[in-house]
């Protein structure tokens, strides 16, 4: 080890534990030829447990035969104490037998010594162990520099979204509000889709910044509701996912979210715009847009919980995907605080006579199959039973708890 490697590099701690005192000695008198290393020593196994605690070492190297604890035992606690888990323990014995070394192995030791090995073929294998050590402290550290770098990124995307945002509600009053029932609902359904988490992540992007390109649009465009504009508006108005989905891609990694905001106002029947896109021609991020921006649409028209529902799901197959309507619907059932006290969700199949309906069902094809407050009869349950066969039932199907005053 040259000097420039005593200045740049910490001194190499080892600790020697052996019963034999003269053994001990004679390997500490060894290594104190070389510069950088740092020799500890101790009796036995609990003892050395409790200097490694202590001078936390790089490198252990244990005899197996000792009073109070022996090395297996002194490897099993060093290798389960997590301060100490990437310690190199070094198995030293007189032993040669193979069922030794296996024990020593399966116990954690990273190799097994025999103690008639010379200190110079000893100190060999421990500069060999070292450089290992040394890669395992460098990757170590490459991985928290990079998991600080991921911290940043975090929050600078955190800050800009909420940047954004404000912009948004600037131009746009209550659009900030909105952008987190977007984002709940957006989790929500990606969730019951079991999207990947990388997949999640731009969706939710782009659904709390689904208004964005509103900014783009005349003031007596921008907050007006779909329904109410003339058909001179619709086409201006129809321009605010292609701005929107302009300024998203701009953000290096968000071309899927860009995506997902331009093509939001499609519909599943292929009667939306811009391009007339027909089911899984739509991706999910768009249709799960398009039902955000549905949602919107009935709540500041002023309709109530029950007819925002029922259009929602008589909107499947046809403004939106089957499965994001059905989503969105359980969504709106169960933000509803009251919701766990007296209802509760179970598959159709789980359905049985004398149980009270809760929530209006729905067929994937969006018919109502059975309003909210039926009690079910056997020949009733036969008959859903039997629909749902041919026109599937998706989601479960909510009924009042027993005893809820329904």
């Amino acid at each position: 080890m040259t000097e420039t490697d005593q200045t740049s590099t910490p001194p190499i701690k080892i600790l020697l534990v052996d019963a034999e005192p003269s053994y001990r000695k004679m390997l500490s008198v060894f290594f104190s030829k070389y510069p950088g290393f740092n020799t500890f020593e101790a009796e036995n196994g609990a003892k050395g447990y409790q200097i490694a605690l202590e001078t936390r070492p790089d490198l252990i190297i244990s005899d197996y035969y000792m009073p109070v604890m022996n090395g297996i035992d002194f490897c099993k606690k060093v290798k389960g104490t997590q301060e100490l888990s990437s310690v190199i323990f070094l198995l030293l014995t007189a032993e040669k037998e193979v069922s030794h070394q296996t024990e020593a192995f399966e116990h954690g030791a990273d190799d097994y010594i025999v103690k008639t090995t010379t200190p110079v073929i000893l100190t060999s294998k421990i500069r060999a162990f070292l450089r290992i050590k040394l890669l395992q402290k460098e990757l170590q550290l490459e991985k928290e520099k990079l998991a600080e770098a991921n911290a940043v990124l975090e929050r600078n995307f955190t800050e800009l979204t909420a940047i954004l945002l404000k912009t948004i509600d600037f131009r746009l009053p209550g659009a900030s509000d909105r952008a987190e029932i977007a984002k709940q609902i957006a989790e929500h359904i990606c969730k019951t889709m079991k999207l990947s988490i990388d997949e999640k992540q731009k969706i939710i992007f782009g659904a709390q910044l689904h208004e964005i390109g509103k900014i783009g649009l005349p003031d007596n465009i921008a907050n007006k509701l779909l329904g109410t504009i003339s058909p001179d508006e619709k086409t201006v108005f129809n321009q605010y996912p292609a701005i929107g989905a302009f300024i998203v891609s701009a953000i290096s990694g968000f071309k899927a979210a860009a995506d997902s905001i331009h093509y939001q106002l499609e519909n599943y029947d292929g009667s939306g715009v811009p391009d007339g896109l027909i089911a899984k021609e739509i991706s999910a991020g768009a249709t799960i847009l398009r039902s955000i921006v549905l949602q919107e649409e009935l709540t500041k028209a002023g309709h109530t919980k029950e007819e925002i529902l029922q259009q929602i799901r008589q909107s499947s197959n046809k403004i939106l995907d089957p499965a994001v309507a059905m989503s969105l619907a359980e969504f709106i059932i169960e933000s509803d605080k009251d919701f766990s006290h007296n209802k509760y969700k179970i598959h159709v199949e789980e359905l049985q006579a004398g149980m009270v309906i809760a929530e209006d069902v729905y067929a994937i094809s969006g018919v109502k199959l059975i309003p909210k407050g039926i009690k079910l009869q056997e020949h009733t349950l036969k008959i859903l039973l039997e629909r749902h066969d041919r026109d599937p039932i998706i989601g479960g199907v909510y009924v009042f708890k027993a005893g809820s005053g329904e």
